[in-house]
């Protein structure tokens, strides 16, 4: 870190930083505000901005930051964003803002295998890595754990993907997604449905995430996808499937339900 102008108070052990550069190999951020000394401790606030850091230069620092990525996966190309603000003790942070990531790769873990059950609507194609244009979320980490909200991601295979949850200081994951899903076949080119909404849960661990699908909510939300595309309507319930022809709701029915008679993810 390079302090480029600092103001500090001996007498009341405090100061303040007007610009630290700070520099991770290539990647560059902006530290900003004020310090002081309470007790023993030092209490900051401050805001870090870094509009455009290369994310190979930031894996090596993840797990300083309480980040954990699946197992055997590393980031590869693109750039990551972060604009939080920092208060608090040094030993019991506060941090609350926004980050995202723009044209990266998480190689090594292919999201459309460990979501099967959506891999199947959509006729997604098994990939080693996972390709993403966008991810943005507002997050707020403290000694408590971490919650991430308004997620919002843009996989090119798989499509977009939004939500909320909360990752503990033990990594326990616990999330409420949505996929908002353009058929590629599957079952959802079967029965018609051009494009579908889907929730879905994530828990398990950082490490080993687990993909959980909501089974009547998918097929509430496959029954709208077949509506738009057979009557240009809009479906929210499944009930309203007896709006098509029989031979539409019955095989649209039935390749749902085959879907989640096999086991789940």
């Amino acid at each position: 870190m390079l302090f480029r102008s600092v103001e500090h108070d001996g007498a009341k052990r405090s100061g303040a930083l007007q610009q630290g550069n700070i520099h991770i190999g290539k990647a560059k951020a902006v530290l900003t505000g004020t310090y002081r000394t309470q007790g023993d401790d030092l209490v900051i606030d401050m805001k870090l901005n870094a509009p455009a850091m290369e994310v190979e230069e930031l894996e090596a620092m993840l797990p300083s930051l309480n980040i954990v990525l699946p197992q055997g996966s590393s980031l590869k190309g693109g750039t990551a964003h972060v604009n939080v603000a920092v208060q608090g003790a040094t030993d019991a942070l506060n941090i609350k803002g926004s980050a995202g990531l723009a044209k990266t790769k998480l190689a090594g873990f292919d999201l459309g295998s460990r979501m099967r059950t959506v891999a199947k609507l959509a006729g997604i194609k098994i990939s080693p890595d996972t390709d993403f244009d966008n991810v943005s979320a507002d997050v707020t980490m403290n000694p408590k754990g971490t919650a991430v909200d308004n997620i919002s991601i843009v996989a090119p295979t798989i499509g977009q993907l939004a939500g909320a949850g909360t990752i503990s200081p033990a990594q326990a994951l616990d999330f409420k997604m949505r996929a908002t899903l353009i058929a590629e076949g599957g079952v959802m080119g079967l029965v018609g449905a051009k494009q579908a909404s889907i929730p879905f849960s994530i828990a398990g661990t950082s490490a080993d995430p687990k993909f959980v699908p909501d089974v009547k909510g998918t097929a509430a939300g496959i029954a709208s996808g077949i509506a738009s595309g057979v009557t240009g309507g809009n479906i929210s319930n499944i009930k309203d499937l007896k709006k098509m022809t029989p031979d539409q709701a019955g095989k649209a029915a039935g390749d749902i339900l085959n879907l989640f008679r096999k086991k789940k993810e």
